[in-house]
């Protein structure tokens, strides 16, 4: 039993370090993908920030060199668009608003039509049973 036990360990042991490898790939590659993204929703909220309170000549400083890396790094260009885009989704949920007046008026009128195409049905029904 023990010649098998060994055999055993010695066939599952590169299966073991296989996954272990794939395993600590796979933390390196989601770190780093974690990471960029949290510079870069950092980086974005520092831009909000600077705007909202911090001196004139600090935010245009900081500004500056965003359009700089933003002209020379389509990664940095993406990751700004993204991260703008992912701000403004909720905001353009909602823009332009819908009328909630105009809606019920609309829905009131669509049933309303319906009720009349139903009794105009009903009716003709009728005037064919009273035919018959």
């Amino acid at each position: 039993m023990s010649a098998f036990r060994q055999s055993f360990r010695v066939v599952v042991f590169p299966f073991r370090a296989a996954w272990f490898v794939v395993l600590i790939v796979n933390f390196i590659i989601v770190s780093a993908v974690c990471m960029f993204f949290a510079s870069f929703v950092a980086y974005g909220v520092a831009l909000v920030f600077s705007y909202a309170f911090l001196p004139t000549e600090w935010t245009q400083a900081l500004w500056q060199w965003a359009a700089d890396l933003y002209a020379h790094s389509a990664w940095f260009k993406a990751a700004t668009i993204t991260f703008f885009a992912l701000v403004f989704l909720p905001i353009l949920r909602f823009w332009p608003g819908r009328d909630p007046v105009a809606d019920a008026t609309r829905e009131r009128e669509m049933t309303r039509l319906n009720e009349d195409l139903v009794a105009a049905r009903q009716q003709e029904d009728l005037r064919a049973k009273l035919r018959v």
